[in-house]
């Protein structure tokens, strides 16, 4: 079975769950990743290890990639995308469109259905990684939607050294806009005025910055993970956080409080509500156990799953 990936910048939750496919019997894998500058540089080589992987900078697919039974390819924005998508000699290739954009109620999702027509036309299915991602794929026509794009190596994250106590509040992502890490900063200053005691650390481009293998240990020291994002489609860190046995709040504009169990959902903007949902963690709140349901978001049930819808694809 040969399967083509293609993809746009460079990211260790998907360099986890390609390495975890590779390794099925039977599975041939190519991927084809386009380097794009977006925050921290990371070392491609270093992160897309361990299977047949290309990095292209020049928007151009690589010569010799051998005919795929299945193609998924990320997005419809990236020129290599487009080039594998659109490549006349393909044009019966099964084709799988991977994305996280969720419905939203804007000119540029609602002109995407029409303007993107032709292209999407080219694909036999939609994979994304939950609920409100579908909603959209529905919106724009795909005759076949699967949901679990997104998954991380869970043995990574739940093997950290758990201390006696986990104490104090975590941000971990970008400081985008859409991120509203002044909300965060808000909710905590008014956490500390109802008599909270906890400290908060961030990690991101404007706090700290940490590489992915140190994550799990950073997860494991704290005690809840806190998002306060204007728009968010499906924040990994919520499901990082999760599956290391961090409590998780969350504002109501995150995709994936649908699918993560035991997640706290606040109201977006209400900082108070998040203050308060903060002193319930520090006084005792929930169990934060993650719970058997977030083995769907392993990489080796993402392996499984993806050689499925790969395999129901070409023999369609």
């Amino acid at each position: 079975m040969n399967i083509l990936f293609v993809w746009t910048g460079v990211t260790s939750y998907m360099a986890d769950c390609w390495r975890e496919l590779s390794c099925l019997e039977g599975v041939s894998l190519q991927v084809v990743v386009e380097q794009v500058a977006s925050g921290r540089a990371f070392d491609a080589a270093k992160v897309l290890s361990g299977f047949d992987c290309c990095v292209v900078e020049d928007g151009r697919l690589p010569d010799g990639l051998a005919w795929p039974d299945t193609l998924f390819a990320v997005g419809w924005h990236s020129r290599v995308v487009r080039a594998a998508v659109e490549r006349a000699d393909w044009r019966g290739v099964p084709k799988v469109c991977c994305f996280d954009m969720p419905w939203r109620r804007s000119a540029r999702c609602i002109a995407a259905r029409f303007v993107l027509r032709g292209f999407l036309r080219r694909y036999s299915a939609a994979y994304v990684p939950g609920r409100v991602a579908a909603r959209y794929a529905r919106w724009l026509g795909f005759p076949h939607i699967e949901e679990g794009l997104f998954s991380i190596s869970m043995d990574r994250f739940a093997a950290a050294p758990k201390p006696m106590e986990r104490r104090g509040f975590l941000y971990v992502g970008r400081y985008s806009s859409e991120k509203r890490v002044d909300l965060v900063e808000r909710a905590y200053a008014r956490y500390r005025e109802l008599g909270g005691a906890w400290e908060l650390d961030c990690y991101g481009q404007s706090g700290r910055f940490a590489a992915p293998e140190e994550m799990p240990s950073i997860y494991a020291a704290h005690a809840c993970l806190l998002l306060a994002s204007a728009f968010d489609p499906w924040p990994l860190v919520a499901l990082e956080a999760r599956t290391s046995g961090c409590e998780v709040i969350m504002s109501d504009r995150c995709g994936n409080r649908f699918e993560l169990p035991g997640v706290r959902v606040v109201k977006y903007g209400d900082a108070e509500e998040m203050a308060r949902e903060m002193l319930a963690v520090e006084r005792g709140g929930a169990s934060a156990a993650p719970g058997p349901a977030l083995r769907r978001y392993n990489t080796v049930e993402w392996a499984a799953r993806t050689l499925r819808i790969a395999k129901e694809l070409a023999k369609s």
